[in-house]
């Protein structure tokens, strides 16, 4: 096959984020797995990692992968980088009912292990059966309850997603489930939008079923890729809200083009090559959207006119640079033999936006290199104006999953949740509204007075 084939395989795997975490949680410590609380509100969460050892998160944002010394006293990293953490965490006995947590000015102090109703249950979608998990905070009363409708990601939301414990911590009931094709449910990973939008829907229906009176409002969060799925299935499903987290309004064939153009102007290059990755990325778009019966001839033609040119291999996006690499039966072999997604690249979100009768809330990350922003802020702006009942909040300096990070040699490098993130989730899916301040997020309300 060749290492250059190699290479192409492997990196089509990453293909929208399909080649993310796919491993399984290492369980070495699982007894410690939950969400604490403090006498303030305030919550830390352990989550579990596929590597050695666990990460927490605050509700203000602060995170950091932890291992244990052999004394008790759990230390490590800040965020995602390799620099030392200040905070060090003692868990009790496993498993434990408190932990103790110093070096985080604020909120230090003793939390105390939350024990939410958490209802296991397997559900049917397209006779699929999916594997799902209801999480509701003790509290008496009704409780909002948000179907958690994850990425492009393969890897197991039942296992990996922290919004699960997180948000009932903060008094909101949570819903998660694996995809199809992913952790303990059954069927081939797709990403055909249509298909995971039914999905959705099948989820809020049996979280509408296992909540039964506990559930006050209903509907989803949708996050990156779910950005797509979550309003899709809000126009399907009886949702009481839509809230969707570091997603785009604009096609998947438009975020490709988008990270294309940022690949070259980060190197500096002019507006005249930015016009020739456009024709590139208009002419992939094409044979992506046709399934390859369209736009093969002018595609041949731009690579032969501009492979020579110094900047073409700086091209990448998120499929352009791989259809770039290789001849374009060899990728359409491979991306059909090995990725088999099913992409909805074509998928236009405006449609189903205008189609939604309900609240929404999106928020965006304002340096997103992944999702870029830009066209999705003129997207919202526009639906405001069209007086729907959209709330929108901007994270400054932040990329996607609304974390902060740092410039290295190697690319960015995550160091934390913007501050002020978990709390609006949190705040805006228990009441619909936004209250003060989030850190330093510009927040848009809706202009709909009755949410």
């Amino acid at each position: 096959m060749g290492i250059r084939w190699l290479v192409v395989v492997f990196g089509l795997l990453g293909i929208c984020g399909c080649g993310e975490d796919v491993s399984v949680p290492d369980l070495t410590y699982a007894c410690h797995i939950a969400s604490y609380t403090n006498d303030s509100g305030q919550v830390v969460d352990i989550a579990p990692l596929s590597v050695a050892g666990l990460r927490w998160r605050a509700s203000s944002g602060e995170t950091g992968r932890i291992t244990p010394d052999g004394s008790g006293v759990w230390s490590g990293t800040r965020g995602w980088t390799e620099d030392a953490s200040p905070v060090r965490i003692r868990f009790g006995d496993c498993p434990g009912v408190a932990l103790e947590l110093t070096g985080l000015p604020g909120f230090n102090g003793t939390y105390t292990r939350q024990r939410p109703e958490v209802f296991d249950t397997r559900f049917v979608s397209h006779d699929l059966t999916l594997a799902g998990r209801l999480v509701l905070p003790r509290v008496s009363g009704p409780v909002t309850v948000v179907v958690l409708v994850h990425g492009s990601e393969r890897s197991s939301a039942l296992d990996f997603n922290h919004l699960q414990r997180l948000l009932p911590a903060l008094g909101v009931g949570a819903f998660v489930y694996d995809k199809r094709g992913t952790g303990a449910s059954d069927g081939d990973y797709t990403q055909n939008f249509e298909l995971l939008a039914d999905d959705a829907a099948a989820a809020l229906a049996e979280a509408r079923r296992l909540a039964g009176s506990r559930a006050a409002r209903v509907g989803y969060q949708g996050a990156s890729q779910g950005g797509w799925v979550a309003p899709l299935a809000a126009t399907r499903s009886a949702a009481d809200f839509v809230a969707v987290s570091f997603g785009m309004l604009e096609s998947p064939l438009i975020e490709d083009a988008m990270q294309a153009q940022l690949d070259v102007q980060a190197l500096g290059y002019d507006d005249d090559v930015l016009v020739k990755v456009r024709e590139l990325t208009d002419a992939t778009g094409r044979v992506l959207a046709s399934d390859f019966k369209e736009g093969a001839d002018e595609l041949a033609a731009l690579k032969q006119a501009y492979s020579d040119e110094e900047w073409f291999d700086a091209v990448r996006g998120e499929v352009t640079g791989h259809m770039l690499s290789a001849p374009l039966w060899g990728f359409r072999f491979v991306y059909q033999y090995v990725l088999g997604a099913d992409t909805s690249w074509g998928y236009e979100p405006m449609p189903t936006a205008r189609s939604i009768d309900v609240p929404v809330l999106w928020v965006v990350a304002a340096d997103d290199v992944e999702a870029p922003p830009q066209g999705t802020l003129r997207a919202l702006a526009e639906l405001q104006t069209e007086q729907r009942d959209v709330a929108v909040a901007v994270f400054p300096d932040s990329d996607h999953g609304i974390l902060n990070y740092i410039e290295t040699a190697a690319g960015r490098v995550s160091t934390r949740y913007a501050d002020g993130y978990f709390r609006l989730l949190a705040d805006w899916l228990r009441s619909g509204e936004l209250q003060g301040a989030y850190g330093s997020a510009t927040v848009v309300p809706s202009p709909v007075n009755d949410l």
